[in-house]
């Protein structure tokens, strides 16, 4: 975020999964079923609720959110239509062991001001969670953890055009949790209005803040034109954090960003930026504590191939500010010669298909391609 600020100074649905357990308590909808049947309006709340799956919800809501699970435990969501919604997508707060699976939610209300009104899927003060094999498009951010998160894993979803705003637009921003992966996603973020319903207000793709053990792996991330912003960043305070083996392709201003935190890793990652961003400060990774008083080092990058060609046909495919030391290179290209190695990019970087990697189903959404699983 903060790079280029100091670089320049079913009930229904549900029946065969869940019969016989009582009904979310709250305002419930009117009808749920599978995709394509009548859509319920009201926002769903599965309050103090334990060991139930919901499959083939189809839900929207012109005030408030979708889905509300809260105080619950082990608790799955999975093959629904969630969107639009007046709120949040999916909000969880108090709970345990939640799964949401193969679904498309699209909250795409952009509220004004901030915070986690209109994310995707809002996670706070939980446990044990797992968003997989989703699409999730249009919201405020698509996956938030904003605080009181641990044991989160956030794996093989097609994540769409964050709208923000700032500080929020994320295709995932964790902050104030412990332990949590993020891996095999496809984010992508566009201003093109033409082809998606909504264009992006990203700042960063993938977005680390302010507690321990993150991980960003194998994913292909495309996008983005802050000239704060960053494909994936160790923000203020995030520690332990490995980015490893992750594709970025045209993410603006920044690729890889360490901008705080310590016993740093990142290894393994492509990254190629053709699309420099005014008052960016447009190189592929960088290393630089931007947050004085907390500490930033040791930081080890290996075997990465990175590079950003600015407006002036200059590359920068390295840059250190200073402040995190020690900082070890290993086995790395950069500049022309890593350009050589990344392109022709349609063939040596093509994205995956979407959702990359369904849970059990691919759901259904304009923006499905995948097929190597079945339908849901």
């Amino acid at each position: 975020m903060p790079f280029r600020l100091l670089f320049w100074a079913s009930l229904v649905g549900c029946a065969t999964a869940c019969a016989g357990s009582p009904p979310a308590t709250g305002a419930l909808p009117s009808a749920i079923g599978k995709a394509g049947a009548s859509r319920a309006s009201g926002t769903f709340v599965i309050g103090n609720k334990h060991h139930h799956v919901y499959t083939n919800l189809n839900i929207s809501t012109e005030s408030g959110d979708c889905v509300r699970i809260e105080h619950s435990t082990d608790i799955t969501i999975e093959r629904s239509q969630i969107g639009p919604c007046g709120g949040n997508g999916v909000s969880v707060s108090g709970s345990r062991f939640v799964r949401i699976y193969d679904s498309y939610i699209h909250p795409e209300t952009r509220s004004k001001g901030c915070c986690d009104r209109n994310d995707g899927v809002l996670l706070e003060n939980v446990t044990n969670a797992i968003v997989a094999g989703n699409v999730i498009a249009y919201g405020e951010s698509n996956v938030e953890a904003p605080l009181g998160g641990s044991d989160l894993s956030i794996a093989g979803n097609f994540l769409l055009n964050p709208r923000g705003p700032f500080p929020r637009g994320q295709n995932v921003q964790a902050w104030n949790v412990h332990r949590i992966v993020v891996r095999k996603n496809y984010t992508l973020s566009s201003r093109n209005s033409r082809r998606y319903l909504y264009p992006d207000d990203q700042e960063d793709s993938i977005n680390f803040g302010l507690g321990e053990s993150f991980k960003a792996e194998d994913n292909y991330v495309t996008g983005g034109e802050s000239p704060s912003g960053c494909g994936i960043i160790a923000d203020d305070g995030a520690n332990q954090v490995a980015m490893l083996g992750n594709v970025l392709v045209d993410t603006g201003a920044c690729g890889i960003g360490i901008a705080s935190g310590t016993r740093q890793i990142v290894d393994r990652n492509r990254v190629i930026n053709r699309n420099p961003v005014k008052g960016g400060g447009n190189t592929a990774i960088y290393v630089w504590n931007q947050y004085p008083s907390v500490a930033c080092g040791p930081v080890r990058f290996s075997y990465n191939i990175a590079t950003e060609v600015r407006k002036d046909g200059t590359q920068s495919g390295f840059w250190d500010g200073g402040g995190c030391g020690p900082v070890a290179r290993k086995h790395n290209v950069w500049n022309e010669p890593a350009y050589k190695q990344l392109t022709p990019v349609r063939e040596k970087l093509s994205p995956p298909e979407i959702p990359p990697q369904p849970k059990s189903c691919v759901v259904e959404s304009p923006y499905s391609t995948q097929t190597k699983w079945p339908p849901c």
